[in-house]
């Protein structure tokens, strides 16, 4: 096995290396051996590595953004670009292909720092997104072969602004799923590099500044359908509609591929299967997530045990989509053995726990402290349906006074009988968030017409305009089941809101204050933007301890 993935990371590297090659053919003659546009161009200046900044506090910062970045992508296939820091005026930031560097620029870095961290992630995000994108290899490409008909047709479809537009694009939400929220100013950085860099507003291969300005508030807003889009996966995965929020997912890796994208598809299909089983005969609950019920769906026409081999075969495809962008990626292994677990395939589940994702966690104690614990209980959960009673029964009493869901599953072991649904039927909340509530929506729904969005053609993601400046609306309308067409709306607060909760929660608030008021939530999720906190019809956003949002749900029956 070992062996096998040595080879595999060479042909890996080899590939890599043709396509450099390729690409350094394409640049070759060029002052800048450089494949994409940088995203200002003042000149031919030679970068001297040797005389970076590297070793300054600016670089340790933008260092941890970029690894943030790196992380958030999770795309492990090829080696990452190594960032440096220069003192130079030429390009801002920009990928310099023949040594595989990043370059951000210190006069660029100081006028980001003007609008802070995003500012930087964008930056990083849109040349990051070029090398994950290949970019420049696609324009090589067509270089390399513009003698052949296809090489033209090629030629006319790698267009260097195509690219700026999509690195925009795709490389803001790779800074939204990093953690650093939605840039909405990248406009006004291109205004404030060309004032610093004294550039015309027009330069030879690139638009005149005024187009570029408005292709970024273009970009921007075609962001802002992904990252909404995102954010509603996110909830309905709050609310226990798994189903949808597959779907949802699935929709955003049509533009975007990630680790937690492909992790979080197989954890949904995973959970999907789970619905379909008898009730009586899971024993015990499983690792993944399943403390917020699945609202699965019976094809009549297929027996049930097919059904769910074929969707855990699908979740563990999904699995092995994030292994093979990170071959590291702990969670991911857990969620197949688990899977494998699932489908009584006791040596494939014992495998990938015991000899891949184990000793991967425990080469990182702090960072997987939770998913060490969680490999404990599967291999609980393995051993008991191998015969080793004793053993699993053991490894469960000593969790049991620590861990809620190891006492769970020592109690279902001694014969209790446990409730694997947790989350009510959500209901629509009687609290307002400045002045709207889920009853005046439903009463009166208004949506914004070019915010749109077909996830299939059975559901439609809707966005309200909003009257006041406290809210933002947004919902969906399932009608995949004609007998039973939903809408699901979500009311969510926006940054600055100064209002509170019936209860009297208001951003800011300690998640202490949240628990006492509510109580314990019925899931706690990890998102990009921090923990979910979801009670039966609202949640609350919880980044470093305190509350960043709150977001009313109901859902509606129309015809």
């Amino acid at each position: 096995m070992m062996e096998q993935k040595h080879r595999t990371f060479a042909l890996r590297v080899c590939i890599f290396n043709c396509l450099l090659i390729l690409t350094i053919s394409y640049t070759h003659g060029q002052s800048r051996a450089i494949g994409t546009l940088p995203l200002i161009d003042k000149g031919n200046v030679i970068a001297d590595f040797n005389e970076n900044l590297n070793h300054t506090p600016a670089f340790d910062r933008i260092k941890k953004i970029y690894s943030n970045l790196v992380n958030a992508r999770g795309d492990f296939r090829y080696p990452v670009p190594e960032l440096f820091l220069l003192d130079q005026e030429a390009h801002a930031a920009y990928i310099d292909y023949t040594t595989n560097h990043i370059i951000l620029e210190k006069k660029a870095y100081d006028i980001c720092d003007r609008y802070g961290d995003p500012a930087i992630a964008f930056l990083l995000g849109h040349e990051l997104t070029h090398y994950y994108e290949k970019h420049a290899w696609r324009s090589a490409y067509a270089k390399e072969n513009n003698d052949l008909d296809i090489g033209k047709s090629l030629s006319e479809m790698v267009d260097g602004v195509a690219n700026e537009t999509e690195a925009d694009y795709l490389g803001g939400f790779l800074a939204y799923t990093a953690g650093y929220g939605m840039f909405e100013k990248s406009d006004t950085i291109i205004q404030n590099l060309y004032n610093a860099y004294q550039l015309d507003e027009k330069m030879p291969g690139y638009p005149n500044l005024q187009d570029r300005m408005t292709l970024c508030k273009r970009s921007t807003e075609k962001l802002g359908l992904l990252v909404d889009a995102f954010d509603l996966g996110n909830n309905l995965a709050a609310t226990g509609k798994f189903s949808l929020a597959y779907k949802v997912y699935a929709y955003i890796l049509h533009y975007f591929q990630s680790r937690e994208l492909y992790n979080n598809l197989g954890v949904f299909a995973t959970i999907n299967a789970m619905e379909l089983f008898h009730p009586d005969s899971l024993k015990f609950k499983y690792v993944s997530e399943l403390d917020i019920k699945f609202q699965g769906s019976r094809n009549t026409d297929v027996p049930i045990k097919t059904q769910i081999n074929n969707i855990l075969d699908q979740a563990i495809g999904h699995f092995n989509a994030a292994i093979n962008l990170d071959p590291d990626y702990v969670p991911a292994y857990l969620n197949k053995a688990n899977a494998y677990a699932l489908k009584q395939e006791w040596s494939k589940a014992r495998y990938f726990l015991n000899e891949e994702a184990s000793p991967k966690a425990m080469a990182s104690p702090e960072k997987y402290k939770k998913t060490l614990e969680d490999i404990k209980i599967l291999q609980a959960i393995i051993e008991f349906y191998s015969g080793n009673v004793d053993v699993a029964k053991m490894t469960l009493e000593s969790m049991s006074n620590t861990n809620p869901l190891a006492k769970l599953n020592l109690s279902a072991l001694n014969g209790e009988k446990i409730n694997k649904s947790i989350l009510k039927k959500v209901k629509n909340s009687n609290d307002q968030i400045d002045g709207m509530t889920l009853d005046s929506f439903f009463i009166d729904r208004k949506f914004d017409v070019d915010k749109v969005v077909e996830i299939t053609n059975d559901i439609v993601f809707f966005q309200n305009k909003p009257f006041r400046k406290g809210y933002a609306i947004f919902f969906l309308d399932d009608m995949s089941d004609k007998r039973k067409k939903n809408r699901y709306a979500f009311i969510s607060t926006v940054n600055g809101y100064q209002g509170s909760t019936q209860k009297g929660i208001s951003l800011g608030d300690d998640r202490k204050k949240v628990i006492e008021m509510y109580g314990e939530p019925v899931s706690e999720i990890e998102t990009t933007e921090g923990q979910i906190l979801a009670y039966e019809d609202i949640f609350f956003i919880i980044d470093k301890s305190k509350v960043k949002k709150w977001t009313l749900v109901g859902i509606n029956r129309f015809r």
